[in-house]
C-alpha cells in the first residue's frame, strides 16, 4: 500500500503536468497523449514504474522481488487506475463543457474565468486585441459590434454623430464631423454650394445662400457694389450694380435723355444727359454756329442756333433795317438789308414777319407823289402791322383841333412830330382802323396794348374817303383791345366813308367811333367799352384854355371809361379829376 501511494502521488505529478502542457494552447488538444477535456487518464502500474524506476534506478519500497506481496520479488504484476474527480473550471485542466481553462481568474486573456474562448461579445475586454466590449449587439452605442469604441469615420453613426459615411472627404454630404453638410459650415458641399464662409455676413463675397456674391443677386456686397435690385434693367436707378448717374453710358429712364458716357459738352449728348439742342448754351460742333441760350430772334444769333446775316428772314437789331428773306432788290428790303421804302407798316411785317415795333420809312401813294416819310409801326398788337396816321396831344400847339387830312402840329417827342398825315394816303389798302388815347403821358413809341383805351373799327364801306357827316350813320364792327372789358365785340356807328360821327356844318365833330346811332347834331352818351371819340377841327370846341379853366377843349371827347370809373373816360369833362392833357391816336391797317 505504501508503494501504490508513492506511485499515486508520482502520478499527480505526472497529470498536472501533462495538464499545464495541453492547457498552453487555449484548448487545443495535447500532443502529449492527453486528451480534451472530459477525457480520463490511464495509467498502469507498470507504466508509472517504469517511468519512475528510471528515473530513481531502485525502488525503495521494494521487498524481496515478489510481486504485490511484501518481501515478493520479480516485476509487478497489476495495480488499480488511477481517476480524478469532477471538472473544475480554473483548474487548469479542460473538463466537459468548457472551452479552455488557463487555471486563472483574469477575464482579460485568451480563456475567461467562466472557461470560454475570449469573443468579441462577450462583456471582456480582450487586451491587445479589442478596444472595448460591453457585451450587446447594438453597433451605434459607444463600443461597436467589432468591439471597438465608436469614432466619426468608422461607417457607423454612433452617439452624437449625425452621419457617419466612413470616409475622409469633408466636401460631401457627411462632413469629417460626422454632420449634414449643411449652409454655413464653413465646408463647400461639392456640387451644391459655390461658397461657405460660416458666417451670416450677407455682404461678403459668400452669400448666407453659400452662393457666390454677384450683380443682380439683390444682395449689396460691401465695398464692390453701390446697389443691387436683383433686376437686368439698367435703365433705373441701378446700373450694373452702380448708382445710376450721368456719365455711366446707360440712359436713366425718366431722368437723362442721353448718357454718351464722356464729359465732350459740343457733342450731341451734353454732360448733363440732356440731348444738344438749339438754345441751351452748347454749340454743338457741327451742327450749330452759335447758341446763345434765348429765344430772341433780333440778336447775333437767331433761334436756329445760325448766326445772323442779311437774308436769314431775321431783322438784326442795330444792324439790319429789315430782312425779307429774298433776294429780291426792289421790294421793300433791299439786299443790303436797308428799307426800301414800303407803303405801309402792314407792307412791312408781311416782307419781315420779325419786323420790332418802332419808326420805318413809308410811302403810302410809292414813287412819285408824297415823299416817303417816317412814322411808327406797331408790329405786335392784335397781330401787328398798324401805321400811326394821327399823334396829337391837346395843348401842344395853337392851330385847335387837329384835321386828320392836314398835317398839323409842332415838334413834341421822339417821333419827332405830331402826325396828321392826311387819311387819303391810307384809306384805299387799309382794312381796319384803331382809336386809342393816354391821359397824361406823351407815350413816347409806345405800342397800342400801352394805352389807357383801344378801341379797333373795321373801316365804313364806301370807296373815297370823306371828311364830311352828311347825318348818315353807318355800321362798323368793334372789338375793345384795351381799356375796360377788353375783347368784347359788338357794333359801332360812324358817318359814312369818315373815321368820325357827328355833323358839324356837314364835318366830322368828332374822329371815332359811338356806341350807337346818333343823330346829325352829334348827342351822345357815355359808354364804358365801345365808345372812343377825339376832338376835330370842325368840333367849334376851339378855345383850349389852361388845365384848370374852360376844359372844353376836351370836354366832348371819349375814350372809352376808365376800370375804376366806368362811364367816365381819361378825357370826358363829366369827371373834372381827370383834366389834363391826353394824347389822341389813329391807326391805319
Amino acid at each position: 500500500m505504501q508503494r501504490f501511494a508513492v506511485v499515486s502521488r508520482v502520478c499527480a505529478v505526472v497529470v498536472c503536468a501533462a495538464s499545464l502542457v495541453g492547457c498552453g494552447d487555449d484548448g487545443e488538444t495535447s500532443s502529449q497523449g492527453f486528451t480534451s477535456a472530459g477525457s480520463t487518464t490511464a495509467m498502469t502500474a507498470t507504466t508509472m514504474s517504469s517511468t519512475t524506476m528510471s528515473s530513481t534506478g531502485t525502488d525503495p519500497t521494494a521487498g524481496t522481488g515478489t510481486t504485490g506481496e511484501p518481501g515478493s520479488t520479480g516485476s509487478p504484476t497489476t495495480t488499480e487506475p488511477v481517476t480524478t474527480g469532477p471538472g473544475v473550471c480554473g483548474d487548469g485542466n479542460v473538463d466537459a463543457g468548457e472551452d479552455c481553462d488557463d487555471g486563472n481568474m483574469d477575464d482579460t486573456d485568451a480563456c475567461t474565468s467562466a472557461c470560454k474562448n475570449a469573443a468579441c461579445g462577450d462583456g471582456f475586454v480582450l487586451v491587445g486585441v479589442e478596444e472595448c466590449d460591453d457585451g450587446n449587439m447594438d453597433d451605434t452605442d459607444a463600443c461597436t459590434n467589432a468591439c471597438a469604441n465608436a469614432k466619426c469615420g468608422d461607417g457607423i453613426v454612433g452617439p452624437g454623430e449625425m452621419c457617419d459615411d466612413g470616409n475622409m472627404d469633408d466636401t460631401d454630404a457627411c462632413t469629417n464631423a460626422c454632420a449634414p453638410a449643411s449652409c454655413g459650415d464653413a465646408v463647400v458641399q461639392a456640387g451644391v454650394e459655390e461658397c461657405d464662409d460660416g458666417n451670416m455676413d450677407d455682404t461678403d463675397a459668400c452669400l448666407n445662400s453659400c452662393k457666390s456674391a454677384t450683380c443682380g443677386d439683390m444682395v449689396v456686397q460691401a465695398g464692390v457694389e453701390e446697389c443691387d435690385d436683383g433686376n437686368m434693367d439698367d435703365t433705373d436707378a441701378c446700373a450694373q450694380c452702380k448708382n445710376a448717374k450721368c456719365g455711366d453710358m446707360f440712359v436713366q429712364a425718366g431722368v437723362e435723355e442721353c448718357d454718351d458716357g464722356n464729359m465732350t459738352d459740343t457733342d450731341a449728348c451734353l454732360n448733363s444727359c440732356k440731348n444738344a439742342k438749339c438754345g441751351d448754351m452748347i454749340v454743338q460742333m457741327g451742327v450749330e454756329e452759335c447758341d446763345d441760350g434765348n429765344m430772341v430772334e433780333t440778336d447775333m444769333c437767331i433761334n436756329t442756333c445760325k448766326n445772323a446775316k442779311c437774308g436769314d428772314g431775321k431783322v438784326q437789331m442795330g444792324v439790319e433795317q429789315c430782312d425779307d428773306g429774298n433776294m429780291v432788290d426792289n421790294d421793300a428790303c433791299s439786299n443790303t438789308c436797308k428799307l426800301n421804302s414800303s407803303k405801309s407798316c402792314k407792307a412791312i411785317l408781311m416782307a419781315t414777319p420779325n419786323a420790332q415795333s418802332g419808326l420805318y420809312s413809308i410811302d403810302p401813294d410809292g414813287p412819285g407823289g408824297v415823299a416817303a416819310f417816317m412814322t411808327y409801326c406797331d408790329m405786335v398788337t392784335d397781330g401787328g402791322g398798324w401805321t400811326l396816321i394821327l399823334n396829337r396831344n391837346v395843348n401842344s400847339d395853337q392851330t385847335g383841333q387837329p384835321d386828320i387830312n392836314v398835317v398839323n402840329g409842332a415838334f413834341d417827342n421822339t417821333r419827332a412830330t405830331n402826325w396828321n398825315f392826311d387819311v387819303d394816303l391810307f384809306w384805299t389798302d387799309a382794312t381796319q382802323f384803331v382809336f386809342a388815347d393816354k391821359q397824361n403821358d406823351n407815350c413816347n413809341n409806345c405800342t397800342i396794348a400801352q394805352y389807357d383805351s383801344a378801341i379797333r373799327s373795321d373801316k365804313p364801306a364806301g370807296v373815297a374817303y370823306s371828311n364830311a357827316c352828311p347825318g348818315v350813320s353807318a355800321t362798323v364792327n368793334v372789338k375793345k383791345l384795351v381799356g375796360p372789358q377788353a375783347n368784347m365785340v359788338g357794333t359801332g356807328y360812324q358817318c359814312g366813308t369818315s373815321l368820325g360821327w357827328g355833323s358839324c356844318g356837314g364835318k366830322n365833330c368828332h374822329f371815332g367811333t359811338h356806341w350807337q346811332n346818333t343823330s346829325s347834331d352829334g348827342q351822345w352818351s357815355q359808354n364804358q367799352w365801345n365808345e372812343m371819340h377825339f376832338p376835330s377841327a370842325y368840333s367849334g370846341y376851339k378855345a383850349y384854355g389852361t388845365f384848370n379853366q374852360e376844359p372844353t377843349a376836351w370836354c366832348r371827347s371819349c375814350g372809352g371809361g376808365l376800370a375804376a370809373i366806368l362811364n367816365a373816360s381819361s378825357t370826358c369833362c363829366q369827371s373834372q379829376a381827370n383834366n389834363a392833357k391826353a394824347r389822341w391816336t389813329i391807326w391805319a391797317r
